[in-house]
């Protein structure tokens, strides 16, 4: 179970979809969801503007738009359907796709999911991992950093001894992790063996 835990928590970072039925070496990966998103946002900008507006979720719409653009629907009629029955498989299988197709949406939820649930001691292990004051790192969070984001972007401020903040300002300038960690000569190895350590201190640590 805890291997089960430990490979849901790197799939955050280096875009894996997990079947929790499946073997280690069964594991494969998928496009990075990031760099997905990132060209969502360039393409459908105006329309996730405005589904937002209208109250849907944010991981909603993206479901949505994955599977309106297989299906040639619009993603309003996507979300429409989804509302009714609330469930991702059965609005895919609705609209003719493979459930499979957007597999890694849900993985990734779930991944943002235990990082909040945990947020308290994540916040408490990556003060010590960075040696910074937890309310340093909060301030970010306040600026509208995500906690999901805040990990990955320690992690590699890490491994790269370069500045948190300096990660952070690459990644809002639209570069992808995928990419910061290319240019900083980062192995996916090394982020791997990083996100095992804070996973384990994150579990060890007392509620």
């Amino acid at each position: 179970m805890k291997r089960l835990i430990y490979f849901l928590f790197c799939c955050m970072f280096i875009g894996i979809s997990v079947n929790p039925q499946a073997e280690v070496a069964s594991i494969q990966p998928l496009q990075n969801f990031h760099e997905l998103e990132q060209g969502w946002k360039s393409a459908d900008q105006g329309k996730i503007a405005e589904l937002e507006k209208l109250g849907y979720d944010k991981h909603d719409i993206y479901h949505a738009i994955k599977i309106s653009k297989i299906a040639k629907q619009d993603p309003e009629i996507v979300l429409t359907f989804y509302k009714k029955n609330r469930s991702w498989k059965e609005t895919a299988k609705h609209f003719g796709v493979d459930p499979n197709e957007i597999k890694h949406h849900r993985h990734w939820k779930k991944h943002k999911e235990y990082l909040e649930k945990n947020k308290d001691k994540v916040m408490l292990n990556l003060a010590s991992y960075l040696n910074k004051e937890e309310t340093e790192l909060n301030l970010h969070l306040k600026e509208g950093v995500s906690l999901h984001t805040l990990v990955k972007a320690s992690v590699l401020s890490k491994l790269s001894d370069v500045e948190l903040e300096e990660i952070l300002a690459k990644k809002e300038n639209g570069q992808s992790f995928r990419e910061i960690s290319k240019e900083l000569n980062v192995e996916k190895k090394d982020i791997i063996i990083e996100i095992k350590k804070l996973k384990q201190a994150i579990e060890e640590k007392p509620s």
